[in-house]
């Protein structure tokens, strides 16, 4: 048994040490998926924490183990939407403009780079772009998204080859 699949076990059985190292695994990425999708460092910080306690609580809903991280992104997913719900946004399809939080990086700033890239990924349909933050930032294979976005992994890669050229070409212009 891997390390990882004996913290999932462990976590189902109620330890929170266990739990908190599945957490360590994944919470900056989880931190910038939420500061994507609100906009808000405040909303993404609510959201994670809103997230973890659900994920702790219904750890044994948890089907397949070695789905923890989409598992537990898709709950994300679905805690950062209440939270547009309640700022009377539509969550269905997440809009462009609240799924992407300021890069602070003044060396890529300072080229303009990081707000072609930010632009860029706005003009791609949802939830493309989510698909490419989540490929990219998160590191999530084709088969991870697929179950965060309830699609087939052959459509998770088509779209993210579609998206990764519409990127491409728009940034080369």
């Amino acid at each position: 048994m891997t390390d990882f699949a004996l913290l999932v076990k462990l976590s189902k059985n109620g330890d929170t040490n266990a739990f908190s190292q599945l957490y360590a695994l994944y919470k900056e990425d989880m931190y910038r998926y939420a500061s994507y999708l609100l906009n808000s460092p405040y909303d993404a910080e609510d959201a994670v924490s809103e997230a973890v306690l659900t994920a702790f609580r219904k750890i044994n809903s948890l089907k397949k183990d070695d789905a923890f991280k989409s598992w537990l992104f898709k709950i994300l997913s679905n805690c950062c939407k209440n939270i547009l719900r309640e700022r009377g946004k539509s969550p269905d399809l997440l809009p462009e403009e609240d799924y992407f939080f300021l890069i602070k990086d003044e060396a890529h700033s300072q080229t303009g780079v990081a707000l072609e890239l930010m632009e860029a990924i706005k003009n791609l349909p949802p939830p493309d772009g989510q698909i490419v933050l989540l490929s990219v930032i998160g590191g999530f294979k084709s088969h991870e998204l697929a179950l965060a976005f309830e699609l087939s992994p052959s459509t998770v890669r088509s779209k993210l080859k579609r998206s990764l050229e519409k990127l491409r070409l728009a940034l080369t212009v």
